[in-house]
Formats: C-alpha cells, structure tokens, sequence
C-alpha cells in the first residue's frame, strides 16, 4: 500500500513538473540556510561545555555600589579567599591583557632560530590545565614553578617543528623585561573555549620583584593593582549565594571604603551566553545575535514551508476531479490524505538531500562569511536532530495536511460535475500567505537599509581626531637597558625622514583602547560628591600625541619636551578630555588651566582637549586623563599615499638597526579603526543575504500562484483579447491583485522594522535617524520585483493566441 503511495506522488510531481521544481528550489533553499545558520547557532551553544567542571565554576566580579561592574579583581584577593572560605575548593588567575609580546627562541647551532610578536599570551596560575579541560598533548600540567610555560599545539610547531619541545627554554619579551621560561607542556585550544591562549605563563613568575622590571603593581599577592579574571571551583553541593555574601563580607571588612561593594559570582555556563536578553554582566557570545540568526532560519524555512502550502491549495481546483473520481472508486478519505501527505513527504526529502549537498559544496565560503570554523558535525547533538526531525516533521504535517484535508473535503458528485464551491475559501488562505511572504522580505530590506545606514553613519561620522595618511608601527618588545635613548633616537630619526610630515609615540591607540582605568582621583580644591568612585581613563603619550592625531585643544597645552622626556611620575603635569573636566565639576568655559587633582599627590592640569571618539561609536566617549611618558608601545608618523611600500621599506630598515630581535609590525589607523565595526559588517551581510533569499522564495512562489492565475483566467484573456484588449491591459489585470497584497505587506512590515531596528540602535551611544524614505525604497523594492515576476506570466499569458484559448475545455 505505501509503496503505491509513493508510485503515485511521484507520478503526480513529475505532472506537475514546473510547480514540483518550484516547491522544490524553495524548500532547499529554506533548508539550506536552515542548516547552515543552525550551524552556528549550535556552535555558540556548545561553547564551553567542553570542561569537566562547567557546572561548579564561577568567575569573579566584582560590582561597585556606584553601578559599574569591573571584572578585573586583585590578584591577592583568590588566595585569601580561599583561605577563608571552605566551600572553594579551587581557583585560577589569568592575566590576559600584559602578556603579549616577542617570543625568541635560540637553537643550539643558531640555524633554526625563532623570532616573532605574540599578542595571544596569558599569566596563568599553575592550576590553570587541571581546572580547565585543555587537552594535554605532553607534558605535566602543573605550571605551579615560577618561569614555567605552556605551550599551545600550533605554537609549539611554530617553534620547534616536530621536535621534542619539553624541558626547551624560550624567552619572553614584554613589558615585564626580557625573561627566560622552560616548556613544560604542550596542549590543545578547545575550539568551542572563550579563554584561549597561544602561550600560559606561570603567573608565580612574577612574584619575584627582578621578573617584575620595576611593575611593583603586578605582584601576585597584591591587593591594590585589578589586572585579573579570578575564577573559582567550588566543592560539590557548595550554595554559590553563599559563597558570594562570604567573599563579599571578606572583602568589606577588610577595606572599609569597599563598604556597600558586592561580589558576583557568574556561572561558568553564562560566560558565553547569557540566560536572558536582560542579563547584567559581560558574556562573551552575544545571545541577540543568536536569537536573530535562529529567527531568520526559522523564518526562511517557513517562507519555504507557505510556499508549498500557497502553491497546493492553488492547485486544489486541478486536483479537485482526481479526489473525485477516487472517491467514487471506493477510496476512504485516509487513504487520500496519505496520498498527498506522501507527495509532501517526498518533496521534502528530495529538498533535503539537495539541501546537504549545498551545504557542503559552500561550507568554506560561508564559514569565511561568519568568521567560524564550522561543519555539519557541530550538529552532531541529540537535541539538534531531535528538534530537527521534529520541525521537518511538522512543516511536512502541516503544509501536507492542510492541502489533503482541502482536497478531500470535497463532495464527489460536485467535484466531477466541476461545481467546487469551497476551493475558493483558499483564496484568503493564499493571499495571507503571500502577504506573510513580503511581510518578512520587506521587514528584511527595511533592517538591512538601517543597519548599513549606521554602519556608514559610524565610518564616516566626525571623530573630532585625524585618522588620514597615518602609518602605526608597533614598538619594541625586547628592551635593553638603555632602551629609552633609542626609543628617542627612534623618533628623532623618523622626524628627520623626508616623507615623514609629523610623528608621535603613544602607549596605545585609537581603536585599540586606553593603557588602564582607575578611580580614587578627585580634585584637590572643592572635591565632588563620591569623586573617589569615579572612574578614568588613562592614556600615556608624549608630547606630538595629539598633533599628529588632529586632537583639537580647548584651552592650554600639550606636554612640553622634557616633560615628556622625565615622564608623568616625576614632572606632575597631566591634560584631560573634556568629560573629565565636567566629571570632576569643572565649567569648561572657565579657566581650568593651572587647576589640580589629587592622585596620591597633586597632579596640575596643563591641557584640555576637546572630546573625540577614542573608540567606536558604539561606546560613550569616556573622562579620560593623558600622563606624559616616553612613549614606545605605538609610533604613528603622517605621511602622503604615494611610494608607500618604499617608505615602509624605508621605516623598516631604520627601525631593524635600532631595535635588533624586534620584529617589525604595522598597520593603518583608519583600517584598525574601522576594525571595531566587524560584529555589524558581519550582521549587516546576513540580513542582506537573508533578504535576497527570503525575496527569492516569495518570488517563486508568487511566480507560481501567477502562473496558476493566468492558467485559470485563460478563458476571460481569450474573450478579452477578441474584444480588443491590449497586452498591456490584460498585464495590469493580471498583476494588480498581487500588487495589492504586496502593499498590504508593506504597511505590515513598516511598523514592525521602525519597532524592531529602533530597539536594536538602544545600544548604540551615537547613532543614525531611521529616514521615512527607507521605508519608501523598500516598498518600492518590493513592489518592482513582485511586478516584474508576475509580469513574466502575466505577458506570456497576454501573448497567446485567443482563438486556442476559447477552444480549450
């Protein structure tokens, strides 16, 4: 019985030849993005679950009662709590943001020597490989030995090939000095980890003040500096709230300003994504842009799904005489619903099996698209393909059971006298559906419009700074000790280059962030309310800083040269932005110059510059305060397009001769800069291609429904055409219901893309006004591609000849 069942459906699709390829070229599609989006949805759920305590660790925060929330903490802080508190029962330290630096390795015969910058390194403590499930490869995981290091897989082939590399010493070059480290293991990066690192270094390293190289702040026992993410193993049953009123009291009472101060302790299982849209503290992976990835697939495959059910229900009429004529055979009407259910069931099938080899045959390029290494094994989950099974199990129910429960509705002896009365109660069904169809489409290109709109509104908004023609060479790692007479022998050397129009050095960059944040400055006359729990951020610089950056200043001066020179720790002077001005209660119309604030000691205010965009839009602009230093982390020099790749060479080889065993690195600012816009490039491409795809379904379906319309009407176009209509007239009657409904989805969509894209711009500090003429374009996007799919069939029905259509019964 079933396998007539299937005989017969396949004989009907191969009938219906040009609706099957329509149904089928959309559900493939559907389930093509399906698949693919679904992929990366399943990669950011799995992220983390790699580690064998994902449900008893935490990381510690740490949330001032001012309202922001650091997630930084002091190092000393995890073993004294630990000390105190039983229910921990272990803890890690890493210090991701001081690591980086030159990594040297010397071979024995000097012909395979090693020299490049790392910027992925990490202080870690020597529990780091038995609390995280890294898998080892070889090697001991404890890095609990001071100038211990552990290497990842790729780095360690990086280094030494395929040979052996345990016990091997290799130098570190950082802001901590030039120090030696043994490998003591090699392990491998869990893909699906948010903490990642190419090398682990044994923060116990550092507890030796000659490993510190004067940065007394870096001491791991000290309770002062904030520079890691502590997080914490807790003992089996142990009650996390407990944990956090323990730690949280620990800490009060043992600095009294920390009064009213709470410890958070986030979950291991919320670092990635958080349990809720309105989840407080920092996470990883974005749970919006989860939700909206899911959201497009599912929406997609419907469109596919409303396709087929549009398409059928269009066809009942044809199919009307067949359900007759069965019936009258002795057919039941369950035996003619799992006729069409099996029609469906195939289609479906077919759709999928076209659908996985596309998948395949563009896994690299859409893998390149997201960023991601991804595969249809990330899907290899019970609960994807349960889910899975289920939603296409349901689709086929639904949209199946829809057109046979229609079809064989019908009265026999109506359907074959062709008195079928309630096929055209589908006409409303089929008109919601396309309207649905360009609902979706439309609401895609509206969002799309605003998205791109932003994205043009942040890359070419006024900054308030000069990011043209500026050239960044990243500065020396491996010092000397007379290291500051060559950074300034650097700089002077590059100021004498022809091409060289101005020059700087900085301990950061715009688009790359600010050297460190803190708080306790107030002003040293008439202090604000609460000024010590204000935070700053600190900026090192010398003094061409900001000419060469094009930063405008609203009253005094930049560094003088020897204070630059004697740097921010002996001369006293500092400049501010002015959100500091204003923080610390200024009125910038008054004169601030000569004021001072109080940072332990007083510090005089020499300059302030006008307030520019430091980081992307996305974020306010922040108080910042700017130390004079002999900068040497960042040079920037300005110069013309023209020769640049000589210049380069030139820079080069000036920069070589100065700072041997550094390599030389680059990069324009305006690139760096407009790095920082890449979650929103990424967002915009696939709210694009969701759009074509979700317009070109429609469009197939509305090709179909056009197709079936200029089929039914052939008769009135025959009589029409004898009595003198043009093609033209009988084009714009075949076309005007369905541009009827494409308006009706444009007033349906509009609201609801002004409603969605206005909540998605909250998060944007600065941003761009949603325009009334993007909701005009959209709509007359839609409308031209609706016109012009139904006008392909609508001419060609207009074309044909009257006297063969009047024949035809």
């Amino acid at each position: 019985m079933f396998r007539n069942y299937f005989k017969t459906a396949v004989r009907n699709l191969w009938r219906n030849r040009q609706f099957s390829i329509i149904n089928v070229a959309g559900l493939t599609l559907g389930l093509a993005v399906f698949l693919f989006i679904m992929q990366y949805v399943a990669a950011e759920w799995s992220a983390n679950r790699y580690n064998k305590n994902y449900d008893v660790l935490y990381r510690v925060n740490y949330h001032h009662k001012a309202g922001p929330v650091d997630y930084y903490n002091a190092p000393g802080l995890a073993p004294l709590a630990k000390r105190q508190i039983p229910e921990i029962d272990n803890y890690v330290r890493i210090a991701d943001g001081i690591a980086a630096g030159v990594v040297t390795y010397t071979a024995q015969d000097n012909k395979d020597n090693k020299v490049f910058r790392e910027p992925n390194m990490m202080y870690v403590d020597g529990s780091f490989l038995d609390v995280f499930s890294f898998p080892l490869i070889a090697g001991s995981t404890s890095l609990w030995e001071p100038n211990s290091i552990a290497l990842s897989e790729e780095m360690n082939s990086k280094l030494f090939g395929t040979t052996r590399s345990i016990g091997k010493t290799v130098t570190i070059s950082n802001q901590f000095g030039n120090t030696l480290y043994t490998v003591k293991a090699v392990y491998s990066n869990p893909q699906e980890s948010d903490i990642k690192s190419e090398a682990l270094l044994s923060l116990q390293t550092l507890e030796s003040a000659a490993n510190r190289d004067g940065n007394d702040w870096a001491d791991p026992n000290g309770v002062q500096s904030s520079f890691t993410n502590i997080y914490i193993k807790l003992k089996s049953g142990a009650d996390p709230a407990k944990v956090e009123r323990s730690i949280t009291a620990f800490v009060n009472s043992a600095d009294a300003q920390t009064k009213g101060d709470d410890i958070v302790l986030q979950p291991f299982s919320a670092l990635h994504l958080a349990p809720s849209l309105d989840y407080p503290y920092q996470t990883f992976g974005n749970l919006l842009m989860v939700l909206v990835f899911a959201g497009v697939s599912l929406l997609i495959l419907v469109i596919a799904w409303v396709n087929y059910i549009n398409l059928s229900t269009a066809q009942a009429l044809n199919r009307a005489k067949e359900v007759g004529v069965r019936k009258v055979l002795g057919a039941s009407r369950k035996q003619l619903v799992f006729q069409y259910l099996a029609e469906t069931f195939i289609l479906t099938l077919i759709s999928a099996v076209i659908a996985i080899c596309l998948v395949s045959i563009f896994q690299q390029p859409y893998n390149d698209f997201v960023g991601k290494s991804l595969s249809l094994s990330v899907l290899n989950n019970t609960w994807f393909w349960l889910g899975g099974i289920a939603l296409i199990v349901a689709g086929t129910l639904l949209a199946g059971s829809y057109v046979a429960f229609t079809l064989t509705s019908y009265k026999p002896i109506n359907t074959i006298r062709g008195k079928v009365e309630k096929v055209n109660n589908g006409l409303s069904l089929r008109k919601g559906l396309v309207i649905f169809q360009f609902t979706v489409s439309i609401i895609f290109i509206i969002s799309t419009a605003i998205l791109y709109k932003q994205l043009r509104y942040m890359q070419t908004e006024k900054l308030g700074m000069n990011l043209d023609q500026l050239l960044v060479i990243q500065g020396p790692t491996v010092s000397s000790e007379d290291q500051a007479e060559k950074n300034v022998s650097f700089k002077n050397a590059l100021s004498q280059l022809s091409f060289v129009k101005k020059q700087s050095a900085s301990n950061n960059v715009p688009g790359i962030g600010y050297n460190f944040s803190t708080e306790g400055i107030t002003r040293l006359n008439n202090p604000q309310k609460d000024d010590e729990k204000k935070s700053y951020s600190m900026f090192i610089c010398d003094q061409n800083f900001f000419d060469t950056w094009g930063i405008g200043f609203l009253q005094g001066r930049t560094f003088k040269k020897e204070e630059a020179e004697r740097s921010w720790n002996n001369v006293k002077s500092v400049i501010i932005n002015e959100k500091a001005a204003q923080q610390f209660g200024f009125d910038t119309k008054q004169n601030i110059i000569g004021q001072k604030i109080n940072w332990g000691e007083p510090y005089e205010i020499v300059g302030v510059v006008k307030d520019y965009h430091h980081l992307s839009l996305r974020e306010p602009i922040r108080p910042t305060i700017y130390l004079g230093s002999v900068s040497y982390s960042f040079f920037t020099v300005q110069t013309d397009e023209r020769n640049m790749q000589s210049k380069i060479e030139t820079i080069k080889q000036l920069y070589n001769s100065t700072f041997p065993g550094n390599p030389f690195e680059y990069f324009f600012a305006d690139d760096k800069y407009d790095q920082q816009y890449f979650a929103e490039q990424k967002l915009g491409n696939v709210f694009i291609t969701a759009a074509v795809i979700a317009i070109f379904i429609a469009c197939l379906g509305l090709f179909g429904l056009a197709a079936f319309s200029a089929r039914q009407r052939v008769k009135e176009i025959g009589i029409r055409k004898v009595l003198g209509a043009s093609v033209t007239n009988i084009a714009a009657l075949l076309s005007k219901d369905f541009i009827k409904l494409v308006m009706v989805a444009i007033i349906v969509a509009s609201p609801l893309a002004w409603w969605a894209m206005s909540k998605w711009l909250q998060d944007f500090a600065y941003r761009t006004a949603i325009d009334w003429w993007i909701f005009l374009v959209a709509g007359i996007i839609a409308i031209a591609i609706a016109l012009l799919t139904v006008s392909l069939q609508a001419v060609k029905a207009a074309m044909s000849n009257p006297i063969k259509n009047l024949r035809t019964e």
